[in-house]
């Protein structure tokens, strides 16, 4: 797959002529293919991802995509860098989103290597959001309490802190667990004392 290929494919998406899931198929096979050259795949149909060996890409987000296109999980494409509150948007909705950004594919993305990792990363939270059933209708709870809480000053001392605003945003937007991992996180970000203001993000 070429360059040229990729952003054909990418003005197909933009106009609505690709899902989400065959667009992001597409993406993880060039980007993957950037990061190491030498690959040569024996197909491009997603069925290689039952036999093709992806080094250094973790399992989770392998089977992540699969799912994805089967159409078993709802996740949605993205072709930016979202905001922590609109990762928490989607999250409330019970989606979950997956970046992917086509230009300069080797250059370091926030805190990971390049597009492919940040890409790879989405997809193991999406792992982590979807596969335990009982786990993901405890977090799409969880998140969707958080923004409706946000319409109120529960979270104001905490957002006025600078450390704990980034806490806050990394809990909101890339913390995907469970029920007794958010409380000792919240735990360790307000005061013991105010905790009970938090207890119905739990009921």
């Amino acid at each position: 797959m070429t360059q040229e290929d990729l952003f054909s494919f990418y003005h197909r998406w933009r106009a609505g002529d690709l899902t989400d899931a065959n667009m992001a198929w597409r993406f993880f096979l060039y980007a993957y293919q950037c990061e190491r050259p030498k690959t040569i795949y024996p197909s491009l149909d997603p069925s290689l991802l039952d036999h093709f060996q992806f080094k250094k890409v973790k399992g989770k987000a392998l089977y992540c995509l699969r799912q994805w296109l089967q159409g078993s999980w709802p996740l949605v494409l993205v072709d930016r860098i979202l905001t922590p509150y609109e990762v928490l948007a989607y999250q409330a909705r019970g989606e979950r989103p997956v970046t992917m950004l086509i230009d300069n594919l080797l250059s370091p993305v926030l805190h990971r290597r390049n597009a492919l990792d940040f890409f790879c990363h989405d997809l193991e939270h999406g792992y982590m959001f979807f596969s335990n059933q009982e786990l993901y209708e405890m977090q799409k709870k969880f998140f969707s309490r958080i923004l409706e809480s946000l319409k109120t000053d529960l979270w104001n001392d905490c957002l006025s802190d600078k450390s704990k605003r980034s806490d806050f945003y990394y809990l909101i937007s890339d913390m995907n667990t469970h029920e007794a991992h958010y409380k000792a996180f919240l735990g360790h970000l307000i005061p013991k004392n105010d905790f009970a203001k938090f207890e119905k993000l739990f009921l």
